[in-house]
């Protein structure tokens, strides 16, 4: 069998042409219409590193402490991927930054690039009769939207001009960004993920494929009002709306228990935490899996066994075709998404925004910087006046007291480790610029 999650980063959930999206993904929409879609899967991580860290751990991002690649991964923790390695599976990790990205679980397998298609394609080529797990961050439906590896300078300077000229032209620019951006998913869709899905096929064996998003993407719809575009993060990371956590999840071909009933688009929320557990139940592996048994050189101890796992798995209503039944979703940002490049030590200041969506509504919570917001997302019935009192002087609280404890349980970050433990991938080479080297720190995307 050939199980491959293929991550996409950037995918609004209304962007594929499944999704009601004005793109044209004949290939996604192929695997939606053949397979089960879920429509209302909502991120777990506001920006890339906690998304894939809540993907591939199937936990809440500060249920786990790592907010950059440089933060020690917890010892023993198992993830999406040991999980296949303990059951048996050759495992691939293509990832945009082969060095450091998801470094820290150590149990990544081969690592390649996934800005080198031949290489993504090499993985998918399985011989037959192996069992191997692919896992696939695909980088190039990121800003600035080039569908091409160019080196850091170039990509760091494409990136300010088309901040600058969010800031600058707030009315007519967002329009133009939105074309770059969905040419860049037409063209994944277009001269990738075609290949991809035959490289799979080709080995003969069943192919079991789950397609997501870290994040949405927004050009200054999620804004508050009275702000300026300033920061990538305030494309994605800092302001928690349905355009920045709602993405797409797809999950196509044939499992341990036959072929994925066809043509489905479930209801309900799920949360990108829930995709791991849904994943290895579609495999028929076990999940979590075995804890590992030695700390690497890149992982913490902490005194928090058992570990927290906070999705469920979804199998069930893949296997049945019903609902996910959930009723909120819980989307968790860090600090240097607030405040660019800054990563305290403490878990309370590290992860103290907090996003819950339910069906009718959507809140924002941070207990550092005093936030309190309620968004209504749909028309509701007229109330009596006992009914909105009770909803603003009882349930709302609630819900506020709810996120005050998420913050409680928060882990902070253990000490940045040295680049030194990180190998160079391959023949990988840097710019000697430390002004560009700090600027892409800053952005997240640099270590």
């Amino acid at each position: 069998m050939l199980v491959v999650l293929l991550v996409a980063d950037s995918v609004r959930g209304d962007a594929p042409g499944f999704g009601g999206g004005e793109a044209r993904t004949a290939n996604l929409d192929a695997l939606s219409s053949q397979g089960t879609a879920f429509t209302q899967c909502i991120a777990s991580g506001a920006w890339t590193v906690p998304s894939l860290i809540s993907i591939t751990s199937g936990t809440l991002p500060h249920h786990v402490g790592v907010s950059r690649w440089r933060h020690p991964f917890p010892a023993r923790r198992p993830t999406l991927m040991s999980a296949f390695q303990a059951a048996g599976f050759e495992v691939h990790s293509l990832v945009h930054n082969p060095r450091f990205c998801l470094a820290g679980t150590e149990a990544r397998g081969q690592v390649g690039d996934s800005e080198d298609p031949e290489a993504v394609l090499r993985a998918l080529s399985t011989p037959r009769g192996a069992d191997r797990f692919v896992f696939i961050h695909h980088w190039w439906t990121h800003l600035p939207y080039r569908n091409e590896k160019i080196p850091r300078r170039a990509w760091k300077r494409l990136c300010d001009e088309a901040i600058a000229e969010l800031a600058a032209h707030p009315e007519s620019a967002p329009a133009r960004m939105r074309r770059q951006y969905l040419d860049a998913l037409e063209w994944f869709d277009r001269e990738l993920l075609g290949r991809y899905l035959e490289a799979a096929r080709a080995g003969g064996d069943d192919v079991l494929f789950a397609f997501t998003a870290d994040h949405g993407e927004s050009w200054g719809a999620s804004l508050p009002p009275g702000r300026k575009m300033e920061h990538i993060y305030d494309l994605h990371g800092r302001w928690m709306t349905d355009e920045t956590t709602h993405v797409p999840l797809v999950f196509w071909g044939k499992g341990a228990r036959g072929p994925l009933p066809p043509g489905n688009a479930l209801g309900g929320l799920v949360r990108g935490v829930d995709v791991a557990p849904t994943l290895a139940g579609l495999a028929g592996i076990p999940w979590p899996g075995e804890a590992l048994e030695t700390p690497g050189t890149l992982q913490i101890e902490r005194d928090m066994l058992p570990f927290h796992f906070d999705g469920i798995p979804l199998t069930e209503c893949v296997m049945e075709s019903r609902d996910s039944g959930l009723k909120e979703a819980l989307t968790v940002t860090s600090h240097n998404a607030l405040v660019a490049g800054k990563y305290p030590r403490s878990g309370k200041k590290m992860w103290s925004r907090f996003g819950l969506r339910t069906p009718d509504r959507r809140y924002v919570w941070d207990g550092l910087y005093r936030m309190r917001e309620v968004a209504e997302l749909r028309e509701r019935p007229p109330e009596g006046l006992s009914s909105r009192l009770k909803d603003r002087w009882v349930e709302t609280p609630k819900v506020w007291s709810r996120l005050a404890e998420q913050r409680a349980q928060a882990i902070g970050p253990g000490p940045k480790l040295e680049r030194e433990l990180f190998p160079r991938f391959a023949e990988e080479t840097e710019e000697e610029d430390a002004p560009l080297e700090e600027a892409m720190r800053m952005l997240g995307y640099a270590e």
